[in-house]
């Protein structure tokens, strides 16, 4: 990866965006006021507040199992909102338990007493974290909505207990208050809680261009708008100016191809669209996309592995820590592929990890495969940095469809690799492929950080 690669550069000129956050429909959002503006779904479990924990701050709404049937589910929905059917929403809700749902009940009239059909999160089993539907349109006719929130027993969830908090309802793009995104914090892996199997990794190199100017280079790992096997694999590269002086910025969407794995040619980046990019917390964000053939949305995403340096106010720290050999690495041989590498800090008595995403391409893919010549692997082991050397598990990924849960996403172990960083700026990363389509191949990779040294890298050049 160079300059060739994703014309990796610092945009002078680009614009900055301001937008009008915080225009949230949901009355008593936070539980602050109690239980007030929410009620029971259905007859099942039980609804209460819980003034201990919550997300981000106490108290938070808990909705438990019921007494008599614990298999049993349990819901919650809002009062009555006005809405109407040509507005593009956005929602999203905090929550940590069980099994969860979510979702924006509409009506045709006036006071939420004619259903009309529902946008939802689907169910999913809670490890914590932020839940969203994204820049969607309500049932044509809608008038009026609630917001429905549920905790849905086993075998999908734990048990049929869940916390919920911080839930947003509004018109798209004005929820999100933002953070600053011109902080190194902010690097690492991030993925959407419905769509799994394909997510994003962002780089940020905070004050590259001038004080209080960054720049931001990222991988967005997907697939095909249909499902199919390795040759339905998609990856993109983004790029942006972040400053500190606005929470969201524009960026914009590569691709390269027309590559061979681990070998020449070097490969070009062609601009195919534009988006946005704005963290609401260390944990979480979203990310809008406009490409060239027509396809737009918004992904909502959460944060795969910690980050100890991100702050969500005042000024960003960049204590040292083996979280600086995190960033974008490459061979300056073969640029047009690499690897971003999220390295999460080693902490006493605490198990870290390191997770990778590496873009690449087929054994066969150059000159003329186009798309179909892409692949892309995850890789994930434990942080051993300090005994001089990682081991990883590589990973590949097929059936997924592009920004969609609509198909399920097979992934399979299919070689290892081992990771050594010489110092800030240098690493070898060499890997033994027995599965797959690049079975029986290995090798070793001599990588070069992609930017400046971050910081916080624990050691000195």
């Amino acid at each position: 990866m160079k300059s060739s690669l994703r014309v990796f550069c610092w945009i002078a000129g680009a614009t900055t965006l301001s937008v009008a956050h915080s225009a949230n429909l949901v009355p008593n959002p936070d539980f602050d006021d109690g239980l007030d503006g929410w009620s029971m779904l259905g007859t099942s479990g039980v609804m209460t507040l819980d003034s201990t924990v919550g997300f981000p701050t106490p108290p938070s709404l808990h909705l438990g199992a019921d007494t008599l049937t614990p298999t049993l589910g349990s819901g919650a929905e809002s009062q009555c909102i006005p809405v109407d059917d040509g507005t593009r929403y956005d929602f999203f809700f905090n929550a940590s338990g069980g099994g969860v749902s979510g979702g924006v009940d509409a009506f045709s009239d006036g006071d939420c007493s004619a259903p009309l059909g529902s946008v939802d999160t689907g169910a999913s089993r809670s490890a914590g974290g932020t839940y969203a539907v994204t820049n969607f349109l309500l049932p044509d006719g809608a008038q009026s909505a609630r917001v429905m929130l549920a905790s849905i027993p086993p075998p999908l969830g734990s048990g049929a207990d869940t916390l919920f908090d911080h839930v947003l309802f509004g018109a798209s793009g004005t929820l999100l208050d933002g953070i600053n995104i011109n902080q190194e914090g902010l690097t690492g892996t991030w993925y959407n809680t419905t769509t799994s199997g394909q997510g994003m990794q962002f780089v940020i190199q905070p004050d590259a261009a001038s004080p209080g100017t960054g720049s931001l280079f990222g991988a967005w790992y997907t697939y095909d708008v249909a499902a199919g096997g390795v040759d339905t694999q998609r990856w993109y590269s983004i790029q942006a100016q972040v400053s500190s002086n606005s929470t969201i910025a524009p960026v914009t969407i590569y691709q390269n191809t027309g590559g061979t794995f681990d070998a020449p040619p070097v490969t070009t980046a062609v601009a195919i669209g534009t988006g946005t990019l704005q963290f609401g917390s260390c944990t979480f964000g979203e990310f809008t996309y406009n490409l060239d053939d027509g396809r737009s949305g918004a992904i909502a995403f959460n944060r795969l592995l910690s980050n100890v340096d991100c702050v969500e106010t005042g000024t960003p720290t960049n204590s040292p820590s083996d979280a600086g050999f995190s960033g974008a690495w490459y061979d300056p041989a073969l640029g047009g592929q690499g690897l971003i590498l999220d390295v999460s800090p080693s902490q006493i008595n605490v198990a870290t990890q390191i997770f990778g995403g590496w873009y690449t391409y087929a054994a066969n893919g150059a000159p003329n495969s186009g798309a179909t010549g892409q692949r892309w692997f995850s890789v994930q082991g434990a942080n051993t940095i300090s005994t001089g050397s990682s081991s990883l598990t590589v990973y590949e990924s097929t059936g997924g469809t592009f920004d969609s849960s609509a198909t399920t996403v097979t992934t399979d172990q299919v070689g290892t690799a081992t990771l050594t960083f010489e110092s800030c700026t240098s690493a070898t990363f060499a890997y033994q492929f027995d599965q797959g389509d690049l079975a029986g191949t290995s090798g070793s990779i001599d990588l070069a950080r992609l930017g400046a040294v971050p910081m916080s890298c624990l050691t000195t050049e």
